[in-house]
């Protein structure tokens, strides 16, 4: 009889733990969330700050900065190229995906996660100086006065110190043409696996092209990919054995995607892919992240940095939180030429037309 008296007791307090959990989960939602294989991400608080997703280049060191925002990174979770390393190795030029918390200055926060993935991997083709740039397995690569070029010890070089053959490692962004503007060059002493991330183009049952590379998937094991497949303008990472300068013979073939929390804040840096448009007036655009294509939507509260956006192809910072798997944008700082200048921010409905 006690056996049973004690069996309904914990039962009863089983339920009166769930009803409270569901209490909670109904007046709190902010404080679960679910994020994709990126794991979960901080939205609803922290130590005195809100969740937040800050994906741009690495511009300090002493922690890191990214975006503006100086993120503690002791006690954080560093993965670099899909493996765990020490925060130690995260340098200038990097570009990353942190997740933590910002605290209420905007200035200051702490990292949960740091995430790196390169943009390539592999031997350089050739070395443009005038132009300044290089070729590596069929990716054009731009540098410019803010690309850092390192050696492994961290001595700091110019274009001129590379040379046709170099292994290197490539972070940047990329823009609407497919190009890497590099935001950081190392050399490499060794690389066991080539790797190229970019956008399909030109698909077959067994190849694709990302710019100017043919990447063979035949035995490729893909990663992240629903019923439909390899599809063209799927944003890739593609990781194998190079046959030649420009032919890749795939291991892996994974789908980027950005993998948002809802209700999570974003600071986000890119390249503004495409433009979209409600009764001609602009509701959104999408922008390219390292970490995949991201839509933006915008209305008449959306603030706009020095002039309105008139056409796509420059690079842009957003502010805004996720609703719906868009970023709602708060501010879109343009850091590019592509801006209207005059005027007040007028007349745009909610986002549509493919959002």
């Amino acid at each position: 009889m006690r056996r049973e008296q004690s069996f309904y007791n914990n039962i009863s307090v089983l339920l009166k733990k769930l009803r409270i959990f569901l209490l909670l989960l109904f007046l709190f939602p902010g404080t679960i969330s679910c994020g994709g294989s990126g794991g979960d991400l901080l939205a609803g608080g922290g130590i005195g700050g809100t969740g937040n997703t800050s994906v741009g280049p690495i511009t300090a060191l002493g922690s890191i900065f990214v975006n503006g925002v100086e993120f503690q990174t002791t006690g954080a979770t560093v993965t670099i190229n899909g493996v765990n390393r020490d925060e130690k190795e995260l340098q200038v030029g990097m570009v990353v995906k942190v997740e933590g918390v910002v605290n209420a200055d905007g200035k200051t926060g702490k990292a949960e996660r740091v995430t790196f993935d390169n943009n390539a991997a592999g031997p350089i083709s050739s070395i443009d100086l005038g132009r300044g740039a290089l070729e590596i397995m069929g990716q054009t690569v731009l540098v410019n006065a803010q690309t850092t070029i390192a050696s492994l010890p961290g001595a700091n070089l110019t274009l001129a110190n590379l040379a046709a053959s170099d292994m290197v490692e490539i972070s940047g962004l990329a823009d609407a043409d497919g190009n890497i503007i590099a935001t950081r060059i190392s050399l490499q002493p060794i690389l066991r696996r080539f790797e190229v991330s970019g956008r399909i183009n030109a698909p077959t049952a067994s190849t694709f092209k990302i710019n100017g590379l043919t990447v063979d998937y035949g035995r490729a094991m893909l990663v992240k990919f629903g019923h439909a497949g390899i599809q063209a303008g799927d944003i890739v990472d593609a990781k194998g054995s190079l046959v030649s300068p420009t032919i890749l013979l795939a291991e892996v073939i994974e789908k980027k995607s950005s993998e948002l929390s809802e209700n999570s804040t974003l600071n986000c840096e890119g390249f503004i892919d495409a433009l979209y448009y409600t009764n001609q007036s602009i509701s959104g655009f999408t922008i390219i992240t390292q970490f995949g294509l991201q839509m933006v939507g915008v209305d008449s509260s959306t603030i706009f940095a020095d002039g309105l956006l008139s056409k796509a192809g420059g690079r842009a910072r957003v502010e805004g939180t996720i609703k719906n798997g868009i970023i709602q944008a708060g501010k879109v700082d343009l850091m590019e030429s592509f801006k209207m200048k005059g005027g007040a921010f007028s007349g745009l409905g909610g986002y549509s037309n493919g959002f």
